[in-house]
Parts: structure tokens; sequence; C-alpha cells
């Protein structure tokens, strides 16, 4: 039965989407849901809130997404299942950051990132502190939030992720710019950008040239500022240029939805 649900979200979503299969995902999961909670199956009550939750989050309802992510919190915690209670512990915060309250928006990021330490996950956990960090940023603590992109920007280093990496430092950028620190923030865009080439980001690339021309303007160059907005326009140009090509061309696959 744990199959059969599995592979029907899995052909659901392949054939029309997520968004366009939202509803009958919808009853699928509730019938599980159904059926974990007559036969008091924690985990498998977990997966199913947690799978509802996401729908609920996708849709725009994000409060009853809020008390999904709860239950699913608790059903996971009652038979110690350490994906659940992390993946609930995130999403709980996900909801908060999306309802505005970037205080616990942050305290469930950091639970989830203790979580993950304790674990040894530490792809999760550099994510985390990106999450964390954004909670922040929201909030306007801004020192807070720079701590917690460095600390991300560290993990990413030391998992070889360059292009995560990249995107970290482009981040860090932002928050210092908001801080009012212009040199700083063209200092790690510069670095950002050097990343992003040898992760090969084109778009990533373009949009943090173009980042370093607004800062350069800010700082009275906008000769330098028009070297930059050109280079991210030629990027753009010949990422367009491969996507057109036929022969380069690519089908993307669709991400299958969290199985039961």
């Amino acid at each position: 039965a744990r199959r059969l649900m599995s592979q029907l979200v899995r052909a659901l979503v392949a054939h029309v989407g997520t968004r366009a299969a939202a509803p009958d995902l919808y009853v699928i999961h509730n019938l599980v849901l159904d059926v974990a909670e007559r036969r008091n199956l924690p985990r498998e009550r977990a997966a199913a809130l947690l799978n509802l939750g996401d729908l609920d989050a996708r849709t725009g309802r994000t409060a009853d997404a809020l008390v999904r992510y709860r239950a699913a919190l608790d059903a996971g915690r009652e038979v110690d299942d350490p994906y659940a209670t992390g993946r609930a512990m995130e999403s709980v915060g996900g909801a908060h950051l999306e309802l505005g309250d970037f205080d616990r928006a942050a305290d469930w990021f950091g639970r989830a990132l203790t979580e993950r330490l304790a674990r040894g996950e530490r792809a999760d956990a550099a994510r985390l502190y990106g999450r964390i960090a954004e909670a922040h940023t929201y909030a306007g603590r801004y020192g807070e939030a720079l701590r917690n992109w460095r600390s991300a920007i560290a993990g990413h280093r030391k998992l070889g992720d360059v292009a995560a990496q990249a995107r970290a430092m482009s981040e860090l950028a932002r928050v210092q710019e908001y801080a009012g620190r212009p040199e700083e923030s063209l200092r790690s865009c510069r670095e950002a950008v050097e990343w992003a080439r040898r992760a090969e980001d084109t778009r990533l690339q373009a949009a943090l040239h173009l980042r370093v021309a607004d800062t350069l303007e800010h700082l009275g160059d906008p000769a330098s500022a028009g070297l930059h907005r050109g280079a991210a326009e030629r990027l753009l140009g010949e990422q367009q240029d491969d996507a057109e090509d036929p022969e380069e061309a690519q089908v993307a696959e669709p991400k299958p939805e969290t199985s039961p």
C-alpha cells in the first residue's frame, strides 16, 4: 500500500505537475492520514501531515500548514523519527517566516539546526544557517544575519559545494548592503562572482554583476558600473543562445512529491 501511494503521487506529479495535481494529491495524502490514524502508525501519520502541510503552504493556506507541521512534529517525536522531526521543525520555521513572525522562525530554524548538527548532517546544517540568517534579515537584525551567513559559507566550503557557497556569499553581500557597508558588500560580491564562475552558474554570475554595478554607482564609479552591466548582459545573452539551440535543449524532470 505504501509503494502504491508513493508511485501514484509520483505519477500524478509527472503527468500534470504538482500545482495541477494538488487537489488529487490532497485526497491521497488524506487517505493515507486516515489509515495511519486508524492503524496507529505515527511514522506514516507524520509523513502524511508533512505532505498535506506542504500542499497547504503552496496554495497560500499558511496557517493551516503550520497546524499540520506541528502535528507532524508530535508524530515524529512519538516514534523518535529524526527525519520527520527535523523536517517538521524546519517547516514550522518556514511557516512562521511566511506569516511574518521572524522571531519564532529563527527559533525553530535554530532547533532544526541543533538536530542536524547532533546527527552530523553538515549539508542540511549549512542550509539552515542560511534560513536563520534570512529570518534575522527580515527582522532587521543584520549583525546576526551576517554571522549566520558566514557560518553557512564556511559549511558549504568544507563540503566543497561551490554553487551553494556562491549563493550564500551573494546573500552575505546583500545583507552587508542593507547594513550600510557598501565597500564590504562590493568585496563579497566580487568573491561571489568568482565562485559562481567556478560553479558555472551563469544566471547567478549575471545577477551578481548587476549587484556589483549598483554598488559601484552608489560609491560614485559609474564607468566601472557600466562594465559590470555589460558583463551581465553578455552572460544572459549567451545563456539565451544556449537555450534556443535545439541540440542543447533539455527537458526538466519534475521533482517527485515527498512519498508517504
